[in-house]
């Protein structure tokens, strides 16, 4: 029980480093930000027996290290992302706990594609789709952190969206 509790914790603390991350005023601080949110998840996930979710959020480290020093938009990065992608597949199925795996896998997956192209308007909209996969996951494992996080992510999204569209809109 004891680790129970300190798994949702950690998913709380995962969830704060998170939307620290949204605060950082350059793609390394909100990369560094996302690091230290990924190892909280790694462990929250660990304690809570959710497999899949504590060895693609191993991946997810990498890529968020990766990320971090190469630019957005070139070519190294081009290139990272799909290799990171295929790396989350490869540990989903390794790690597998049934159909529930393919939700973070894919959109781990998924959004690592799209957080490489440097665009955050298009990065934007694909959280849409791959926090609400990641969401469901943590519903099933039970995971009120990333729950909160994954929630707060889409509602973030969806106003940037409205957001930098209406200043879009003005500027056309």
């Amino acid at each position: 029980m004891p680790q129970m509790i300190f798994g949702q914790i950690l998913g709380f603390a995962a969830t704060a480093a998170t939307i620290l991350s949204y605060q950082a005023n350059t793609q390394r601080r909100l990369m560094i930000w996302q690091c230290l949110a990924t190892v909280f998840t790694c462990i929250s996930y660990l304690l809570l027996g959710a497999d899949s979710g504590f060895i693609l959020n191993i991946v997810c480290l990498v890529r968020n290290v990766s990320f971090a020093i190469l630019k957005p938009g070139s070519t190294p990065m081009k290139v990272a992302a799909p290799i990171l992608s295929l790396a989350m597949i490869v540990f989903g199925i390794f790690s597998w706990q049934g159909p529930v795996s393919l939700l973070i896998m894919l959109g781990l997956a998924i959004n690592t594609i799209f957080l490489s192209l440097g665009k955050p308007q298009v990065l934007r909209y694909s959280i849409l789709l791959t926090c609400s996969m990641i969401l469901t996951y943590n519903v099933a494992v039970f995971s009120l952190g990333g729950i909160l996080n994954e929630g707060f992510a889409i509602v973030s999204s969806a106003i940037g969206i409205l957001r930098y569209r209406k200043k879009d809109e003005k500027l056309g």
